[in-house]
């Protein structure tokens, strides 16, 4: 490594993460609303959730067993206010089936300031 060469360390998040893309079925749902559509722009990203600061991947799969409605609601919600259009009986099965999805222990900032909530 150069002389001039400046190591950057970044400080790891007491946070982990669930990030979540959803799958064709939430499409097919998105398109029995809104028939026409082009939603594939806008589902391409997913939607990263900030969970605890658990230190194993399976505190977190118990954690996303226990929560997974609220994750789910949050993103039907995301698209329409009007819960009559959700799909019901929701399960973990189901939500398997809709989200694509990957728990990552470690959260590192690459940034100097303060996280602020919008």
């Amino acid at each position: 490594m150069g002389k001039n060469t400046m190591l950057q360390y970044y400080e790891n998040l007491k946070r982990t993460a669930l990030v979540l893309k959803p799958k064709q079925p939430f499409l097919d749902w998105l398109l029995s609303v809104e028939p026409g559509e082009d939603f594939l722009d806008e589902l391409k990203d997913g939607d990263v959730y900030l969970l605890s600061g658990y230190e194993e991947v399976s505190q977190m799969q118990n954690w996303l067993k226990r929560n997974f409605d609220s994750i789910f609601t949050d993103q039907l919600n995301n698209w329409y206010t009007d819960e009559a259009l959700w799909p019901q009986n929701r399960t973990m099965e189901m939500f398997n089936e809709w989200f694509e999805y990957s728990l990552c222990t470690t959260i590192l900032d690459t940034q100097k300031g303060r996280i602020e909530k919008a």
